[in-house]
């Protein structure tokens, strides 16, 4: 659970210097004469809607509006944003969500790829761009970029030289920091009204998934093993979705955080009662033999019984308000509801 998509590479850059640096320039004057500002302050400034409030606390806040990111970079939007850039899965979703497809010019690469994406039937007719170089944004003249903390460097870091309207998300481990991406993208957007329905949708999903978990018994232990022997420890949004269902994350139980690479011989000490794993939507039975293929795996208490849950790895990696499937289809593996 969130772990990183595959890496995009940065190919020919270093060849490409003159076409960017005319780039730079160009988004600098659009910038000037937008009347954007990008002050780099870390410390105290504006900040970016708090854990504890809500759009509605925000929705009357006229235009211009600031924020500031996890990194202390502070970014002044002096308009309803009308060219939006998503250079992150998470806030394609969000954005699709809350946001008028008109006023989005370009998705992330991975916003097309079934695999990983909850809106790619919905993004395809769209006909939206799908970029990645900083070359490809600039000349699209934002008005507004998302970019988040796992997003390469140097596209960041060339962007936000030319005072590109950058803002970049750093939390992904917990229900609410998914709910806290989805109330900023929306007061960034001016669109607070609909990304708070959004959440409210959530919770509405989450409390309904928890009315049907089953009372006063002893509560299962899981765990998350992938064929290359990752798993996912406290910390981390996996984490939070197995308390969510009222279980306990094993790898959390032996005192493991973040994204530790175990052996199999280990799950099968720690003898878990269930071992859940992504997978592609039409990769489960592939999936569930390579897990089994491991003697280990085929020996422990779960292998033995077949509990072995699967989840569709658009939701099981998904940082979006889709995790709510997630939720939804760990509790029906462990539960049967």
């Amino acid at each position: 659970m969130n772990a990183t998509l595959p890496g995009q590479t940065s190919k020919g850059a270093r060849r490409r210097g003159p076409v960017l640096f005319a780039a730079l320039v160009a988004l600098v004057l659009v910038a000037a004469i937008a009347g954007i500002e990008i002050a780099r302050r870390p410390g105290p400034g504006p900040a970016a809607l708090g854990p504890n409030s809500s759009a509605r606390d925000r929705a009357p806040a006229p235009f211009p509006r600031e924020l500031r990111d996890a990194s202390g970079e502070t970014l002044r939007i002096p308009a309803r944003p009308q060219r939006i850039v998503s250079q992150t899965l998470g806030t394609d979703e969000i954005l699709l969500a809350i946001c008028a497809p008109e006023r989005i010019v370009a998705l992330s690469v991975f916003a097309l790829d079934p695999r990983y994406s909850n809106i790619a039937a919905e993004a395809r007719p769209l006909n939206l761009e799908t970029v990645e170089g900083p070359e490809q944004i600039l000349r699209l003249n934002p008005d507004l970029i998302f970019v988040a903390s796992y997003s390469r460097a140097e596209v960041v870091d060339l962007l936000r030289a030319s005072r590109a309207p950058v803002f970049r998300f750093a939390n992904f481990d917990t229900i609410e920091d998914i709910k806290q991406n989805i109330r900023t993208v929306g007061y960034a957007t001016g669109d607070d009204e609909r990304a708070e329905a959004v959440v409210a949708e959530m919770e509405r999903e989450i409390a309904a998934v928890r009315a049907r978990i089953p009372s006063g018994s002893k509560p299962l232990r899981v765990m998350s093993y992938g064929p290359s022997g990752n798993t996912a420890g406290a910390g981390t949004l996996f984490d939070d979705i197995v308390r969510t269902v009222g279980a306990i994350n094993v790898t959390a139980e032996q005192g493991l955080g973040g994204f530790p690479t175990i052996s199999a011989e280990q799950v099968a000490a720690w003898q878990p009662d269930f071992i859940v794993a992504g997978a592609d939507t039409n990769r489960f039975d592939e999936t569930r033999r390579r897990l089994l293929s491991d003697p280990a795996i085929a020996a422990s208490r779960a292998g033995r019984a077949g509990r072995l849950i699967l989840i569709d790895n658009r939701y099981f990696l998904t940082v979006s308000q889709h995790v709510v499937k997630a939720i939804r289809a760990l509790a029906d593996g462990l539960y049967g509801t």
